[in-house]
């Protein structure tokens, strides 16, 4: 018989023993975590795909989907009626702090863990308007006593990718009207985003405002920082 655990299977808490509770919750919410994106995210990863979630292979060209991660399947959420702590498939808890102005760490169940705006891309803390994107993200967040966070998708660095509500105010488009951050094209699955980043830099909000050559997209940035 094989020895091996389900990681979506956690013994029940009355059985262990009260000095190992810090740890049994951290295994516990890192295996929630695992069980929610299974379904979504198991059998594909992170980078570029078209409309479809297709993508061509590094080494062969040939065409590789990943039907969950096609922009029919993109999570759906009204607008006028927001997520709220306690339903399915959210994440919530405390803010604990702003990293810059797409990434933020929220105390799920007693956990710190670390989130990334969904289909947002702010300019980096080196960057023209990388500060100010990051007071901005703050801003937002501040106040709230839970944050909720509707997983997307996992980046290379193992970040839960979110859509991000503070109250009724959906985060990650308000960064982008607000002219704080860019749509994140290459990894979005609607254009919804892509419609407010127009508005907003035909009223010159925010960054749009700057002098062309200091409206450098942070994906080209690091490119070139490497």
């Amino acid at each position: 018989m094989s020895s091996r655990v389900n990681p979506c299977h956690e013994p029940a808490a009355s059985t262990i023993p009260v000095h190992m509770r810090t740890n049994a919750t951290v295994r516990v919410l890192a295996a929630a975590l695992a069980c929610l994106l299974c379904a979504t995210s198991a059998y594909s990863h992170p980078g570029r795909v078209d409309a479809n979630g297709c993508h061509r292979q590094a080494g062969s060209r040939g065409k590789h989907c990943h039907s969950e991660r096609s922009r029919a399947n993109a999570p759906k959420f009204d607008p006028d009626n927001p997520p709220r702590p306690g339903d399915e498939g959210v994440f919530y808890g405390p803010l604990v702090r702003v990293g810059d102005g797409d990434t933020l760490y929220v105390k799920v169940q007693g956990v710190v863990m670390e989130f990334r705006l969904a289909e947002v891309d702010a300019p980096e803390l080196a960057q023209p308007y990388g500060e100010q994107a990051k007071r901005m993200l703050t801003e937002l967040l501040a106040g709230e006593e839970s944050i909720v966070l509707m997983p997307f998708d996992t980046d290379r660095y193992g970040r839960t990718v979110a859509h991000v509500w503070a109250g009724k105010t959906h985060v990650n488009a308000e960064m982008i009207r607000r002219g704080f951050a860019w749509f994140y094209a290459a990894y979005s699955r609607g254009d919804a985003l892509y419609h407010i980043e127009q508005e907003a830099r035909d009223a010159r909000r925010g960054l749009w405002a700057l002098p062309l050559e200091q409206r450098l997209e942070p994906w080209v940035w690091r490119e070139r920082n490497r």
